[in-house]
């Protein structure tokens, strides 16, 4: 996979899902968020309790991302699609295609489906300034792995299907960074996965579920434009592949209320026993 190949495989996407633009949702730029690995609504790495796409509490939304990953030694692509229903639920689906492309079995891939759901059950992240409290989702993401019967069982994973489950708290402060406006985002997933469910679920070390914690910060520069950080921890249950957690620097960009543009230094600990780093890139049109 390359930009080339990325940038043609969004464009496909968002004229598959094109609705003009005076047909998009009234949220404010950037209450969204983008599209997370997964296909939900958050940052790179980590859902939010933002529900996806443009539409407010009277109105629907959607959004089709891609997403590549280009580490060390493999090359990580999401294809993702969401719908928002009136900002309450976001239904969402990813395919995920790892491609081993160094030292390990080069040329093999595994892939992935995630279905994802998503409820907010109370607060507005932004317009509750006068209020304490976040507001609050909880989320599902039921993951089929494609390929289980080649690596993710060779390497002792018990099952190649698993859920996660998750509940999420987001909050931004209006000027709260020498008047820059912050994003705070705290994320609890109980799951089995290994490596985000591509090494299939549970293992000789463990097969029980784990709670683990993710959080993003991110401080605006300008409405459009935000840097930040994201951790992702996560289960170390195959001794045959330990894993830690996943890092994350990035920039995003929303040029225009529909568009964002996500890139990132990512470092994602050992996969297969080698420490893998490299870049993240993110593109996503919202309706």
């Amino acid at each position: 996979m390359n930009f080339g190949q990325l940038l043609r495989n969004f464009i496909t996407l968002a004229a598959l899902m094109w609705i003009p633009a005076a047909a998009a949702g009234g949220k404010l730029l950037a209450t969204g968020g983008v599209t997370q690995i997964e296909g939900a609504s958050g940052g790179g790495l980590v859902p939010w309790a933002l529900i996806g796409g443009l539409g407010t509490e009277d109105e629907w939304g959607a959004a089709v991302a891609v997403t590549g990953v280009g580490l060390n030694d493999y090359r990580l692509q999401t294809t993702a699609a969401l719908l928002a229903i009136q900002d309450r639920v976001e239904l969402s689906v990813a395919r995920q295609d790892f491609r081993l492309t160094g030292r390990v079995l080069p040329g093999n891939r595994i892939r992935q489906d995630v279905f994802g759901l998503k409820w907010r059950l109370w607060g507005d992240a932004l317009g509750d300034q006068d209020k304490w409290w976040p507001q609050v989702a909880v989320g599902l993401q039921a993951k089929r792995n494609l390929d289980f019967a080649f690596i993710p069982a060779a390497v002792g994973a018990r099952r190649g299907q698993g859920v996660d489950y998750y509940v999420s708290a987001t909050k931004v402060y209006l000027g709260a960074l020498a008047g820059r406006n912050l994003l705070l985002n705290g994320t609890l997933r109980a799951t089995k996965a290994n490596q985000l469910g591509l090494l299939g679920f549970g293992g000789d070390r463990s097969d029980r579920y784990r709670a683990r914690f993710e959080g993003s910060a991110a401080v605006f520069l300008t409405d459009a434009l935000a840097l930040g950080a994201e951790y992702r921890a996560k289960p170390d249950n195959l001794s045959a592949a330990r894993e830690g957690a996943w890092k994350d620097l990035f920039v995003a960009w929303l040029p225009h209320k529909q568009l964002a543009l996500v890139a990132a230094y990512a470092r994602l600990g050992e996969i297969a026993g080698v420490r893998q780093s490299g870049w993240y890139l993110s593109m996503q049109v919202s309706f």
